[in-house]
């Protein structure tokens, strides 16, 4: 019969696990991709795994289910050593949710070793072999990959560095740190007095460590020079790499050929391939950073392609075409994807609070294109507004007096009342707002819930353009003191 193991305080007994994984494996241009079939590999024979596959480090408070994790690979594999300090320093420049070294130790056979053990035992922490799978914790390992799938689904930097990235919105989910009643909550709220116990310094702690001959099990413990840690063969692409790379019109040419047919694509995994590729003929395709970038839920994200495209998008124009074009840069076709790109970073700088630079970007593109194809005067006088740029937000509307249309409309009516008050004349400039759009108070006021996603596409007068104008628009009106009072009074 088995008993259950049942631990009194956070720190106590940590479960330590490395596992590679049965579905997720590494593509020779360094991109991490799914397999249906689970493949039959294992720490004990690494030698005998044809692909890279990923490689999974997991150190779980047994007490709280609060754990550390980082994803390596079975061709660059993490020195477990390493790995433990990581994870028991307070300090590892991230967002942790547990630290401290334990009392307790689960370490499972096909990890154990005798340098690993002498480590351990050196450091005042007892080594134990769990009784079995279900005690060493091995369920977190299935839970884990799982989330990272699912993530994996909504960002785009599958390389194994955009992996590890991923950590931080894995916690948020399987840890819940901002939950009182989390994981991270109850660690927290049962450390012992002594605990968590501070490990020494990396240089000390890696000398509990040093391996002898023939100790350290298949894992390495410590990166030494004379065992260095196996790096993945093989070149990766698809990242920034205009660097040293010389300009070709031509390849240009056929990496943007590729972008238009990818937008077309329905299938979300053939578009990603498809920019990638395009990437790999030239770094200086803005269009695939700026589909790369679409294609991610996470802002931050995404805010990197953007950068990336607008970098290349530059370099691919050249000065001279930035002089020769400005004024009416829309016009010509190969400065598009450009400014698709610097749309793109100036809109999402604004949604991750990068206000005056994302001002800046949209400034900027009315000073190249004044005909504003893009509509970017409606995001530019939102954010003016937003800012206390009462003046420069009145010129804008100045310059587009003859636009009718819900967006400039509604602007324009919250731009007098933060000017003239509640008046006569900024109530006939609402009065005309609500006659373009009825829609916009329901979702200002939120009496219907404004959708997380903005619509592909709307008509005039209708629900989605109210969605895409609030979006744009809600800061304007809640940073301006009266507002939605006022707006909740005129009525629809």
């Amino acid at each position: 019969m088995q008993h259950k193991i049942i631990s009194k305080y956070s720190n106590q007994l940590y479960q330590l696990l490395v596992s590679v994984s049965r579905h997720l494996y590494v593509t020779g241009d360094g991109f991490v991709k799914y397999q249906e079939k689970p493949a039959e590999v294992n720490i004990k024979n690494l030698p005998k795994t044809g692909r890279e596959r990923l490689v999974y480090y997991v150190l779980r408070d047994h007490f709280s289910g609060s754990f550390v994790f980082q994803v390596a690979s079975t061709r660059s594999l993490a020195p477990l050593a390493e790995f433990l300090h990581l994870a028991w320093r307070e300090d590892a420049g991230e967002n942790k949710y547990l630290w401290g070294m334990p009392d307790f130790l689960f370490i499972p056979k096909n990890i154990s070793s005798p340098g690993l053990y002498r480590g351990v035992e050196k450091l005042g922490i007892r080594p134990l072999n769990p009784p079995s799978g279900f005690a060493s914790g091995i369920r977190i390992l299935r839970d884990i990959e799982e989330n990272l799938y699912f993530l994996m689904g909504r960002t785009v930097d599958h390389t194994l560095a955009g992996i590890n990235g991923f950590r931080q919105e894995l916690y948020r989910y399987m840890i819940k740190p901002s939950y009182p009643d989390g994981k991270f909550g109850l660690w927290k709220e049962n450390l012992p007095a002594g605990h968590p116990k501070k490990p020494p310094g990396a240089e000390e702690f890696m000398q509990y460590f040093a391996v002898e001959a023939g100790d350290d099990g298949g894992l390495p413990l410590i990166n030494l020079p004379d065992k260095p840690v196996t790096k993945r063969r093989g070149k990766r692409t698809g990242q920034d790499g205009t660097e040293g790379k010389p300009f070709s019109e031509e390849k240009l040419s056929r990496a943007q050929d590729l972008i238009y047919d990818a937008w077309e694509m329905l299938d979300r995994d053939v578009r990603l391939n498809m920019a990638r590729k395009a990437l790999s003929m030239s770094p200086y395709c803005a269009d695939a950073y700026v589909l790369l970038a679409m294609e991610s839920d996470f802002p931050r994200e995404a805010l990197e392609f953007y950068q990336k495209g607008v970098r290349a998008g530059r370099l691919a124009l050249g000065d001279n075409k930035f002089k020769e074009y400005a004024g009416h840069f829309w016009g010509y076709i190969e400065t598009r994807p450009y400014m698709r790109a610097l749309y793109g970073l100036a809109e999402t700088l604004w949604k991750v609070g990068e206000w005056p630079e994302a001002i800046v970007h949209f400034r900027e593109m009315l000073s190249l294109n004044p005909n504003d194809n893009q509509g970017v005067r409606y995001k530019l006088v939102n954010c003016l507004l937003a800012e206390g740029l009462d003046r420069e937000a009145g010129q804008l509307l100045a310059e587009n007096a003859d636009e009718c249309s819900c967006f400039m409309a509604y602007s324009r009516a919250l731009w007098f009342f933060r000017t003239r008050g509640a008046g006569s004349e900024a109530n006939q400039y609402l009065e005309e707002a609500l006659h373009t759009n009825c829609h916009v108070p329901e979702y200002l006021l939120k009496k219907k819930f404004l959708p997380f996603r903005e619509p592909d596409s709307y008509s005039w007068g209708s629900p989605e353009e109210a969605v895409i104008y609030v979006h744009d628009a809600k800061e304007a009106w809640e940073k301006t003191p009266g507002a939605l009072k006022w707006l909740n009074g005129a009525g629809c």
